[in-house]
């Protein structure tokens, strides 16, 4: 290609911009002007503490739109925006140009906050938008990561060739009809069938040819299930699947990995997803229009008619998922609840330590599985030798099918006495659901030696007795000073702690004598003036501080409360010590009251996921809600058998 062919491209460019410039000019004066709108919409008025609020500053129907500006945000936080969006109509001869930017918020605090409108310039006029409140309260309409989630608009492939442009209302076609054939929620399982505690994959999707604007207004509640999502709730993830051999864009609402927790049939709650569906009807008369009208649709090449909506509500269809129980035949003694496939390695840190040390035993148990719910295997420790708790670290990957990794289980102990100890070989059970068979992984037998415990002070307090060498004690007294001057201070520290408290208590005393005084005069007072006073009665129950911090939305303490009120109501009811309170401890005494292993696995589910949420965060509040319910049933049953 020369230059002389370059320019004359560019000219005939500019040439057809400048006529399509001047067409919509002409067009546009011709045209009856709509009514200029410029609103704030927010997807609620009324919000949890944790949830999400979609704001959104539309202009509309306006010819030209410069600076739009939004307001400041004091009382929320920004989770995702400005989202930009913007575009340009033309229906039965009418130009308009519409534009919009949004923000995903929440909020920092409780309270009603106005949010001001935003400044835009339209049509050469100054405008503001109309303000909105939104109320913020303890409670919460659903899980804090999916509340009202926003998924974007469907958008197909733009290639000519592949899009059979569903959106085009043509002329016979029912509107219902093309929308349900077009836009559909599915969810999806890897397998319909598993045992009791074996991972299944469940996705949520959105399928959609059309344009349409969707919102998730009801989120799958999933109970029954221990849920791992494997993916953020609040993303939008899309791809492109083909179905009926046509492409559709697909939104993936919730993916997760489901551990069931009974046996039975379980059915998987549906999904509710809120659609503004818009179609284009064509003109009915083409021949009618005019020929700068024409000229126009010639120039922007695109499709030109009146915009249909069409309001639809989608919810997936049931969906049971058939829980087989674990079998009983040649069942392990020591079996946990594991399925999956395992391996796993045992070892001691320090072998060579001295008595009343502390060493630390690690089992680490490997593969893929329900790995979140496994507990520490049981050890047969030698006499003389002090356990402490057992700790658990976990290094888990949850994206993929089925999730693998790691959890290793720390055992602190002490020997009491030198000498030379052994621990014997450790098993670890589990089911293979591929084999449909439990199998049983050994280690080797491990061995230490603690040495003669060490007694540095009682030669040097010898020394310091003995006249003769009272320089020599001094010396040492010095020496053991230098080389311990951090335990010095640290037990300085113990008794200014110690001290404080004794202090904080003496006078919390003293205030509640006070205050039982001043309770006994009002009680005289009430006797003197002969009025019949109502005792308040509270009943307080074993879940009730949970709960509170359940409303709080404090998820730390509100598992911590949970799992102080599920050990002191087994303490209470088998009457235990609490060194012999442990979970293996406690599932004999539960197989011994009569027990399934259902209930003994929903137990010990609820404590895992108690001591796994103090160290992970959990945002779902529908989970906690989940866990606190399965609590009060275990408590109930606890108290009745």
């Amino acid at each position: 290609m020369n230059f002389e062919q370059i320019n004359f491209i560019a000219i005939v460019r500019i040439l057809r911009f400048r006529s399509i410039a001047f067409l919509f000019f002409l067009s546009c004066a011709a045209s009856v002007v709509a009514q200029v709108k410029f609103t704030t919409i927010t997807s609620s008025k009324e919000i949890g503490r944790s949830d999400y609020v979609q704001v959104e500053f539309v202009v509309e129907n306006a010819k030209q739109i410069e600076h739009l500006t939004p307001p400041s945000f004091p009382d929320f936080h920004i989770v995702e925006g400005p989202m930009q969006s913007s575009g340009m109509s033309i229906v039965n001869g009418n130009t308009s140009q519409y534009k919009a930017v949004s923000f995903i918020l929440q909020p920092v605090k409780l309270g009603k906050f106005s949010i001001q409108g935003a400044t835009a310039e339209v049509d050469g006029k100054q405008m503001r938008s109309n303000a909105v409140s939104v109320e913020v309260n303890t409670s919460s309409t659903g899980s804090p990561n999916s509340i009202n989630q926003v998924l974007q608009p469907s958008n197909m492939p733009r290639d000519p060739e592949a899009e059979d442009k569903e959106y085009v209302l043509r002329p016979g076609e029912n509107i219902i009809e093309k929308t349900k054939k077009n836009l559909f929620v599915k969810v999806q399982v890897d397998k319909s069938s598993c045992y009791v505690g074996e991972p299944i994959v469940v996705a949520y999707k959105l399928y959609s040819r059309l344009r349409s604007e969707s919102r998730v207004t009801k989120q799958p509640s999933l109970n029954g299930f221990s849920v791992y999502d494997m993916m953020d709730p609040n993303s939008d993830a899309s791809s492109v699947e083909t179905v009926n051999g046509k492409p559709f864009a697909v939104h993936t609402i919730r993916k997760a990995q489901l551990i069931p927790l009974q046996a039975g049939p379980v059915e998987l709650s549906q999904v509710e997803v809120e659609n503004t569906v818009h179609f284009l009807k064509p003109e009915k008369h083409p021949r009618s229009k005019s020929i700068l009208q024409s000229l126009i649709d010639q120039f922007s090449e695109g499709e030109t008619g009146d915009d249909i909506q069409q309001h639809i509500t989608l919810t997936s269809k049931p969906l049971t998922i058939i829980v087989k129980p674990l079998p009983e035949t040649n069942k392990p003694a020591g079996y946990n609840g594991a399925v999956g496939h395992f391996s796993m390695d045992a070892a001691i840190e320090n072998k060579n330590i001295s008595a009343q040390d502390a060493a630390t035993l690690r089992v680490t148990v490997h593969g893929s599985g329900n790995l979140p719910v496994v507990d520490a295997p049981q050890v047969e420790w030698p006499s003389n030798v002090n356990i402490y708790n057992t700790t658990a670290k976990e290094d888990i990957d949850k994206t993929v099918e089925p999730m693998k990794g790691s959890k290793t289980f720390e055992y602190v102990f002490t020997p009491k006495t030198a000498g030379s100890y052994t621990i014997p070989a450790i098993q670890f059970s589990y089911f293979d659901p591929v084999s449909s068979s439990y199998k049983t992984l050994q280690s080797q037998s491990l061995q230490f030696i603690a040495a003669t415990a060490k007694k540095q002070s009682s030669s040097l307090f010898k020394n310091i007795l003995s006249s003769n060498t009272s320089n020599g004690a001094i010396n040492d007294l010095k020496d053991f000073l230098t080389l311990r001057l951090e335990w010095v201070f640290a037990a300085l520290i113990l008794l200014l702690v110690a001290f404080f408290l004794w202090r904080h208590n003496i006078s919390s005393l003293k205030k509640e004598t006070h205050i039982r005084e001043g309770a006994m005069a009002v009680e005289t007072m009430k006797k003197e003036i002969s009025v019949p006073v109502m005792p308040a009665i509270e009943t307080i129950g074993p879940l009730l501080r949970a709960k509170r911090m359940l409303e709080n939305a404090d998820h730390r303490v509100f598992y911590t409360e949970l799992n102080r009120a599920l050990w002191d109501a087994l303490s209470a009811k088998f009457n235990l010590p609490a060194s012999d309170l442990n979970k293996y401890n406690i599932s004999v005494q539960l197989k011994a009251k009569g027990w399934d292993d259902e209930n003994i696995f929903k137990l010990q589910d609820i404590l895992n996921k108690c001591e796994m949420n103090l160290y992970t965060p959990d945002y779902n509040a529908a989970d906690r809600k989940n866990i606190l319910h399965n609590a009060e049933q275990v408590i109930k049953y606890i108290n009745e058998v």
